[in-house]
This record gives structure tokens, sequence and C-alpha cells, in this order.
């Protein structure tokens, strides 16, 4: 990156001498503005803030010592360097000079080579100043900072730490001062696509967003950390920086708040769950009553009649069983369509006989990577959303499709929409559909038309949170009157034999 051009006040009221440093300097490329008296002098070193101030002792209004004393009293200008241009010689002049804030003087009749040497020298240790002042102000910015930075090779030898990360990695991670490596703090199982994702950022590509792992580090809970990297400039060449944040407290709120939000949708389908189960016990007790009475005829039937009822509330209960347990685990191979056939069971069995379930299942959807319960819990939402939408009567109508992307299409779909291979799972409904100004604000936690005691307002924020987690993007269709679609795009993985 080059160096800025260098600004440099002239301040002289002889025409002639500032024609002659113009003629000296301007070849030197440097930025030149003038001014003619002492008064001025001080208008327009305080307007430009230039890197040097060449000075005329000898001035109308103000001469060169007093411009030197105003300079000097402006926080802003203190340590900008001042040049003394004076025909005076004496030692009683030097030392007044020096006293009202001047850093050196050139005597006149001006000599080229010396002026351009002063100039060049003075520019040249100032900066290094201004540098070294920009470091020290960097470094207390670094070790006030709350998250963790650390500088390293390529090879992730430790170039710079500040004081969190000596907080957050514990340091029998490394080993000596002159030999330990960021590498090592990182879980092994990791370390072979982190060091190609370091490769790419080294090569110049940029990663957009963070990404999280949790620290192998012994002797201490498990730290979960959130890593941002990019490519720094350093001595021998380009280096890594990396800041961790520690979001081990965030991450169990989060579980805390899915779980909170999982119980609450739980508790909206109590009275489809309460009418079901008592359906099935009706059955049931109504068949064993009839074998206790004896002599019946259709004694297999019935029993065959509450085996088939059992069956059926135990399937129900696990699906809700799991469903409310939730899941923090690892990301697994699922298959879509026999994810969509769970959640389709779960609503025939809790939502009103008034509302049409149709399922669209491609069973050829290849698998993709994710934490299935969390898969349950986006689609039962926005379920959920869809049964509320249609309070009298309607159709629900679940999907999982395969659908390829390029960037054209991702643009016409806007927001968070990108290119790639995806699985969409979509949710539509026949209900009243979403009003433009509640569509804006659809999303925000908290936000709900529902009334006082009905919802929480954190299901579609809860849904979209969950999308993002597995990488992927929400696209909504809706239109006032008609119904509301929300599509829901993960990106695809490579199709595995044994799907979850």
């Amino acid at each position: 990156m080059s160096s800025p051009t260098l600004k440099i006040c002239i301040a002289d009221d002889e025409p002639r001498g500032r024609q002659l440093l113009r003629d000296l300097l301007s070849p030197e490329g440097y930025q030149l503005v003038e001014a003619v008296d002492g008064e001025e002098a001080v208008a327009v070193v305080l307007l430009e803030r230039p890197d040097l101030v060449l000075l005329d002792v000898m001035m109308p209004h103000l001469n060169g010592f007093e411009v030197c004393r105003k300079l000097r009293a402006d926080k802003g200008m203190s340590q900008v360097p001042i040049i003394l241009l004076t025909a005076l010689d004496d030692r009683r002049s030097r030392l007044q000079g020096l006293e009202a804030g001047a850093d050196d003087f050139i005597s006149k009749p001006l000599d080229a080579m010396e002026l351009r040497t002063r100039v060049r020298t003075i520019t040249r240790l100032n900066r290094f100043r201004t540098l070294f002042d920009e470091r020290e102000r960097f470094a207390s910015a670094l070790a006030l900072s709350p998250d963790a930075i650390v500088i390293v090779a390529p090879d992730g030898k430790i170039h710079f730490t500040n004081d969190a990360y000596g907080r957050l990695v514990d340091p029998t991670c490394c080993r000596s001062a002159e030999t330990r490596n960021f590498y090592d703090a990182l879980p092994p199982a990791m370390l072979t696509e982190f060091l190609a994702l370091a490769e790419c950022v080294l090569a110049g590509a940029t990663v957009s967003h963070p990404f999280e792992t949790t620290l192998a580090a012994p002797q201490r809970d498990a730290t979960v950390v959130e890593i941002t990297l990019g490519r720094l400039p350093w001595t021998n060449g380009p280096a890594l920086q990396f800041i961790l944040r520690d979001i081990t407290e965030k991450k169990l709120l989060e579980t805390q708040l899915l779980r909170s939000q999982r119980i609450e949708v739980l508790g909206q389908l109590a009275g489809g769950i309460v009418h079901d189960v008592n359906n099935l016990l009706t059955a049931i007790l109504g068949s064993a009553q009839l074998i206790q009475m004896g002599g019946h005829t259709r004694t297999p039937e019935l029993l065959q009649a509450i085996d088939s009822s059992a069956k059926r509330g135990v399937n129900l209960l696990r699906q809700l069983l799991l469903f409310a347990r939730g899941s923090d685990e690892a990301l697994q191979e699922v298959r879509p369509s026999v994810l969509l056939a769970e959640v389709a069971s779960v609503v025939r069995e809790t939502f009103p006989r008034n509302i049409a379930l149709e399922l669209l299942a491609d069973e050829s959807c290849p698998v993709i990577s994710a934490d299935p319960n969390q898969l349950h819990q986006i689609l039962m939402n926005l379920c959920v959303n869809a049964r509320d939408a249609m309070p009298a009567s309607g159709t629900l109508t679940l999907s999982v499709v395969r659908r390829s992307l390029d960037a054209s299409q991702a643009k016409r779909l806007g927001g968070e929409a990108h290119a790639g291979e995806f699985v969409v799972f979509a949710v539509r409904d026949s209900g009243s559909g979403i009003l433009p100004q509640v569509k804006a604000k659809l999303f925000d936690p908290f936000f709900t038309t529902k009334l006082p005691g009905q919802g929480t307002g954190l299901g579609l924020a809860t849904v979209l949170r969950l999308v993002r987690r597995h990488e992927g993007f929400i696209h909504l269709e809706t239109e006032v009157g008609i119904g509301t679609c929300f599509h829901c795009f993960l990106p695809l993985t490579a199709s595995v034999a044994n799907a979850a």
C-alpha cells in the first residue's frame, strides 16, 4: 500500500521566498499550502493540519516565534514538526525559537540539499513517532478487548496474543512460548478442515460468517467459541488473525430457549393430544369390557382393536416425546421424506379434523446433514402457525423437493438467498395470508399478532435461527385472503445409504 502524500505549510511574507521553497519541494512530491503572514499561518495550519510547517521568523503581524507558541497551544498541533527559516544565527535567537516550540532551524540563504534532507528526515521521524503512538493505542485496545485475539503464521506459530486469549485458552494446550502453536488448541477432528479454510483465507478468500467449535482444553470445562478469521500483513509475509468469542453461556441460554419454545408448541397441541388419547383409551376400554363379558363372537377382532389402538397411542407419545426432548447433538444424515412423514403423523393425530392435510414428499430427495429434532421443531412451529391461520377450516400442505438455484434465481428470491443445491421443505396453508406491515416484522423475537396468553412471539424467530444454524435460508410467499407458504432451503450434502 502506497504512503499518503505529505502536506507541508510554507509561511513566508516574501513571494520570492515562497517561490523558492515551491521550486525545491514540489519535485519531492509534497502537497504544499501557503501563508503570507503570521496570522494567516496560524489559520492555515489549524485548518489544513499539515505534516510539517516551514516558518519564516521575520513576518508582519505575528513573527515566527509567536506563531510557534500559538500552534503549540493547540492540542492537535502539539506534535507537528516546525522548522524555522531565519537569517538570525545567534545562540539567543535559537534558544528563543526552541522555547517557543520549534523543532529545528535552517539558516538563510537556503541550501537546496540541506533543506530537502532536513525535511525528508524530520517527516520520516515524525511518521515513525505517529506509527509508534498508533501502535501503542492499538495495543491498549487489544488488551482491553473481551474477545481473544491471536495472530499466527501460516504454520500456526503464534506471533501475538492479547490478555483475553490467555484467559480463554488453557496454557497446557501450548508448549513453550517460542514453539507454541495455535492449532494445538483446536479439536483434532476438525483440524484438517480448519487448515484447508486457513489456506483459502491466506490465498485471498473472504470468510463471511464466523464458525463455532469447542476448544481442546484439558483440565477445564468445554468452552464453545465463535471464531472469525482474516488475512493480515505481517513482518515476513501474510499472517492469520483469529478472533475467538466465548459463547458457552450463550449456547446454554439458546438451548433453554429452544426447549421452552418446544414446550410452548406442545401446549398449543395439548387439546388435540387429549382428544386423540381419549379416543384411543375409549376404544381400548370398550373392547376390554366386551371381552370380559365373555362368549363374544368378535373376540379376535376386539383384541386386534386393542392392539392397534395401543400401538397408535405409543407412536403418538413417542413422537411428542422426541419433539419435547430436543437435541443439541452433532449433525446427522437425515432423509427428508422420512422426517416429513413423521411430522405429518403428529399433525394428523393432533390437529382439528376440519383441517385437511396433504403430504407431497419427493422420495428421491437425497439426505441432508441436519439435527432431526431441530428440523422437527422448525416444521411443527410452521404447522402450528398454519393451523392458527385457518380457524374455521382449510388445507395444510407439507412438501419437500430438491431444487437448484443459480445466482440470478437467488437474486430474484432476495433476502439471504444464495446459489447452490438445496432440499426445500415447504409448509403451505390456505388461510388469511399476511399483511405487508406484519410481514416486515414477522421474524422479530416476541412479535406476535395473537392475543395475550396465546403465543410468545418466539416461534418464527426460532425457526429462522434454526434454519440459519443449518446454513440455510427462508423464502416467504403470502397473499392476503389466499394463504401463506414458508419455504425452508437447506443445503444439500452427498447422499449416503444409511440415513438416520
